[in-house]
């Protein structure tokens, strides 16, 4: 930025100089004047000044066309796209031919979203205005973000074949083809595995994907096969993309139909009709169950959800995953020990998995049942099965916290905070205690630090309430 106000006001400068020189007349001050003042404003960055100071000079003499350019420009760098489309305008009526005006309104056009007559141009654009990459790339991240993964796909392509594309976009770009044209999107995920630094697991879990469904005669399959791994890794949007497509070619294919419920329920859309579709056709599948047991959670539906994750327990009795949502929707009905129970089963399938652990340790000491022999024993399991992790540390300690043994509850607790300090559950369960203890300084610091963090959202809005209520 530095250089650029630099280079805006070095041109002024030399405006000036030209026009005190060649003049055949006295420069009159209403001209000299804003062009002077326009250069001091950009000296010290006030770019808006700066624009109003040339317009003022323009207003004296409009045949100085450069500057208009000069105007669009700065209010480019402020986002002023109505100041920049009238200065082109004024250019156009004044039918003064150049490039750079030309690339200015291509620009203007993409900012303002009125990019149509620029399809297929894209390559040439970014050739001839190669100053445009920030708005072509933002263009086209726009696209993939709605959905439009027709428009975005070439200019990503252009941008891939004249720009040196950062290493985020490359990726996009690589996933983006992915969805649409699996096979022919091998080279470039196999660049992005041989790159330097980590490959992304994504990339690594396509490119088996793809592999695994090659021997396939069906274009159908890869699709499918992709899209269903777009959504175990929550790239929602691109799931749907692919398996869209995937039915398109093969309605018969209810695995993708689930999965393109599930993925139409993450992004807000109603994915129910194909939830209801899969969950007919493969009545015998544990997973349809739990996709619609999760629509049912997402509208509210709690008994709904109930019957669904019922047959869905019946069809897999040994899923830890399916009794631990069992144990969720139970607290949403009001049924506490049926939850408890549903956790208890959730551990005990998988009594190698802290999560299960942890989630009965919360769960009693959320509703302060059983602690001592449910939350005491289940976190000490959580802990040991995950020592680096502050999570089942801090539940430890608030489980001791409600028991009243403060002493542990206070040493567990720090050693929590320095596992993660910018963990919302830790401080607010450390800003409790201190609060016991007296230290309404220290509790409020924590609950304020507590409230600010984004994760676990829950404990967040807890520390919220709190400071709301200590500050009345």
């Amino acid at each position: 930025m530095l250089e650029k106000l630099r280079r805006y006001w070095q041109t002024l400068t030399i405006t000036i100089l030209l026009l005190l020189a060649l003049s055949p007349s006295p420069i009159a001050l209403p001209l000299l004047h804003p062009l002077q003042m326009a250069q001091a404003s950009l000296k010290t960055g006030n770019l808006e000044l700066a624009i109003g100071q040339l317009e003022n000079a323009l207003e004296f003499e409009r045949a100085l066309a450069g500057l208009n350019l000069d105007i669009v420009e700065l209010a480019f760098d402020v986002d002023d796209m109505d100041t920049a489309s009238a200065h082109l305008d004024a250019l156009d009526i004044q039918r003064f031919p150049s490039q750079r005006a030309d690339c200015l309104r291509q620009r203007v056009d993409i900012r303002i979203g009125e990019s149509s007559g620029l399809d297929g141009t894209w390559q040439n654009l970014l050739i001839n205005c190669p100053e445009s990459i920030i708005e072509i790339e933002q263009l086209a991240l726009e696209q993939l973000a709605s959905g439009s993964f027709d428009k975005a796909l070439p200019i990503f392509e252009a941008l891939a074949k004249t720009a040196s594309l950062n290493t985020e976009t490359e990726e996009t770009y690589a996933y983006m083809k992915v969805a649409l044209a699996p096979v022919d999107s091998l080279p470039l995920l196999r660049a992005l595995a041989r790159r330097g630094g980590q490959t992304p697991p994504l990339a690594i879990d396509i490119i088996l994907a793809i592999e695994s469904s090659a021997s396939e005669s069906s274009p159908a399959n890869s699709l499918a096969q992709v899209g269903l791994t777009f959504a175990r890794h929550g790239r929602w949007e691109l799931a749907i993309t692919s398996l869209e497509r995937a039915l398109e070619m093969d309605p018969d294919f209810h695995e993708a139909r689930a999965y393109l419920g599930l993925s139409k329920d993450q992004t807000g859309q109603n994915g129910l009709d194909d939830l209801l579709a899969a969950a007919n056709t493969m009545p015998d599948q544990a997973l349809t169950h739990v996709f619609l047991a999760l629509h049912w959670l997402n509208t509210g539906e709690e008994e709904l959800a109930r019957e669904a994750l019922t047959v869905a327990a019946q069809l897999d009795p040994l899923n830890p995953a399916i009794a631990a949502q069992l144990g969720d929707v139970y607290i949403g009905l009001g049924d506490l020990a049926t939850a408890s129970a549903a956790y208890r089963q959730a551990a005990d399938l998988d009594p190698k998995n802290p999560v299960f652990w942890l989630l009965l340790a919360r769960f009693s000491n959320q509703y302060e049942v059983e602690i001592r022999s449910l939350a005491l024993p289940a976190a000490r399991n959580a802990v040991a099965l995950s020592t680096r992790e502050a999570a089942p540390i801090a539940e430890l300690a608030h489980a001791h916290f409600l028991l009243g043994n403060n002493i542990l509850a206070e040493r567990l607790l720090w050693r929590a905070v320095t596992l993660d300090p910018n963990n919302a559950q830790t401080q607010y369960y450390l800003g409790l205690l201190l609060d016991v203890q007296g230290d309404r300084s220290g509790a409020w610091s924590a609950m304020q630090l507590a409230s600010s963090l984004n994760a676990p959202e829950r404990y967040q809005a807890l520390a919220e309430r709190w400071l709301e209520g200590a500050a009345r």
